[in-house]
């Protein structure tokens, strides 16, 4: 090209066979690679286009950020899907790659009119989009199919994509350059790339490249290999997102940290417990293998525990029986005495002076606790069993406001707090009731902080005690990805065996405590433990006190067992 000549490229549309070679800041397109042979057009669903305006009236600026120049080699080589789709023998993007690639280098383009072929058009055919000039050279054109993946990975992941392709004919400094910008490229934005290059795929070669350069989760102030309360600031999609990204990565730590932080936080789809989507979702919305369903079942172990302990001093200030009494067993070398049971039990009065008023102290802390729970930190609902919550005295205004408070028996009404370390935050707030001057620390505070520290303990560890452990999980391989009519991948969930989930709180394999015993803020003993087996016929029980060297094991055994002795 002569340098008086001056080329001033046409208006070009989305969809253009060949695109001019041109300098970076002139070219209709993106430069990935100066040295690339071909131009990749994205041309968006119709609905994606939509919001842009028609393909006549998009902006040249709109139709450039979905074009980028590449290399033809790099995308077959580094991946799959492209290597069959311009492989001329299989498809007919290849054959017309193929083609135009052919025209380019034998210069068959002419300033007449011409297909994509070279011949002219018949009078049936629509005009080129442009009119190619015999001293410019031209790039063959390929567009992405667009019902081949979610148009919601946005463009900036198709970019990031196509830059990873070419990553290997990058110079040095290119190359250094990229490293350092992908380290810190938001987790949002990897999660989507990762989506899209298993729908291309190529899902090894984006997660080695993210691997050589380190990738940190973004730049922001949140460490995502350790938990903090800060962590549960961050939202329940940026957390999922990171999961799925620190699982195809293999970062056990981080996966484990980000589980337990969601496990704690809770989901919006946990409602009504786990449901699988009706609808296709990307794979962070729903955890395949079993995760979902795993973090929805031990979160309600850790909740339940929080139950157990409320029902626990409301039982005792109340006067009320353990309604599922077990005998302690009998300490080594000492026989047990058989002692006849009686119908009607001696009462404990929780006050701690002999007064005559004992019993109105404890009437009084039990009123106070019931009116915290409710109230205050809505942990408890107060509701009546004879009511069916179906009924209505209207039955012609369902919707009428006037009926009475006592009809409201739904429980989520009041809508309770869902993190688990606002909770305990809330029930350490219990004050120190007391009935009159006389009666100083009979209330239940004194008595209820120690079992919360020890629950906070194992919720507010920077480990992430109550995470999954991956490595102990079955691979990701178990299961199986389809593809749905918008292209969303889809996890088909294959059910696992016990024995598959070695480190799984469902798991009936393991040792169980039937009975563990709390003091001080701290798990003491486990005095009855199961032996866990495959068939409850050969279950077997260990009276001598145990404590595993492992927190993760000591918060799974406090979790889900059958008793504890909180005040032992």
């Amino acid at each position: 090209m002569g340098s008086e000549y001056q080329f001033e490229y046409p208006e070009v549309e989305e969809g253009a066979p060949l695109l001019p070679d041109l300098d970076q800041s002139d070219a209709p397109y993106k430069v990935i690679l100066k040295t690339g042979n071909i131009v990749v057009e994205y041309l968006g669903s119709d609905s994606d286009r939509e919001v842009g305006g028609s393909v006549q009236t998009q902006t040249q600026a709109a139709v450039r950020n979905r074009r980028w120049r590449v290399s033809s080699e790099e995308l077959m080589r580094n991946s799959p899907y492209f290597g069959a789709l311009l492989d001329p023998e299989k498809f007919r993007e290849g054959r017309q790659f193929l083609q135009r690639k052919m025209m380019v280098h034998r210069g068959g383009l002419t300033s007449e009119p011409g297909n994509s072929n070279g011949h002219a058009f018949d009078d049936e055919q629509s005009p080129p989009p442009f009119t190619p000039d015999p001293e410019v050279k031209y790039l063959p054109v390929i567009a992405l199919p667009s019902q081949h993946f979610s148009a919601k990975l946005g463009v900036d992941a198709i970019e990031l994509f196509l830059e990873i392709l070419c990553f290997r004919s990058f110079d040095e400094e290119l190359k250094a350059q990229f490293n350092a910008k992908l380290k810190v490229l938001p987790v949002s934005l990897i999660a989507r790339l990762l989506e899209l290059a298993d729908a291309f795929n190529s899902p090894l070669v984006v997660r080695d490249t993210l691997k050589r350069a380190g990738y940190a989760f973004g730049k922001g102030k949140f460490t995502p290999s350790k938990f903090d309360p800060s962590l549960l600031k961050l939202s329940e999609d940026r957390i999922r997102q990171t999961i799925f990204v620190a699982r195809i990565l293999n970062e056990p730590v981080i996966f484990q940290v980000m589980t337990h932080a969601l496990l704690v936080m809770g989901s919006k789809a946990w409602v009504n417990g786990v449901e699988r989507p009706d609808c296709p979702v990307f794979p962070w919305r729903y955890l395949s293998n079993g995760i979902e369903e795993e973090l929805y079942f031990r979160r309600q172990c850790v909740l339940n525990t929080i139950t157990d302990l409320q029902a626990y001093f409301l039982r005792a200030y109340g006067g009320l029986e353990d309604p599922d009494p077990k005998p302690r067993p009998p300490a080594p070398g000492k026989p047990s005495l058989s002692v006849p049971l009686t119908t009607l039990q001696p009462r404990l009065f929780q006050c701690r002076y002999a007064y005559g008023n004992s019993s109105a102290c404890d009437a009084f802390h039990l009123g106070q606790m019931t009116r915290f729970f409710s109230l205050r930190t809505k942990t408890i609902f107060l509701g009546s069993t004879l009511i069916d919550p179906d009924f209505a005295l209207d039955p012609s205004d369902d919707d009428s406001d006037d009926e009475p408070d006592h009809f409201d028996s739904d429980p989520h009404s009041q809508h309770p707090p869902t993190d688990i370390t606002a909770i305990l935050a809330a029930l350490k707030q219990c004050p120190d009731y007391q009935i009159d001057p006389n009666h100083i620390g009979c209330g239940v505070r004194r008595r209820f902080t120690p079992p919360l520290d020890c629950i906070e303990r194992f919720v507010g560890d920077g480990r992430g005690l109550l995470g999954v452990d991956i490595l102990s999980w079955p691979s990701i391989s178990s299961t199986t990805t389809t593809t749905t009519s918008n292209n969303t991948s889809n996890d088909i969930n294959i059910p696992i065996p016990n024995n598959r989930t070695p480190t799984s709180w469902t798991n009936r394999t393991l040792p169980r405590a039937h009975i563990i015993d709390i003091r001080f803020s701290r798990i003491n003993a486990i005095p009855l433990l199961s032996r866990g087996t495959s068939t409850s016929r050969n279950t077997t029980t260990s009276t001598t006190p145990r404590l595993s060297p492992s927190q993760e094991e000591n918060a799974r055994l406090l979790f889900t067992a059958k008793k504890r002795n909180w005040e032992a």
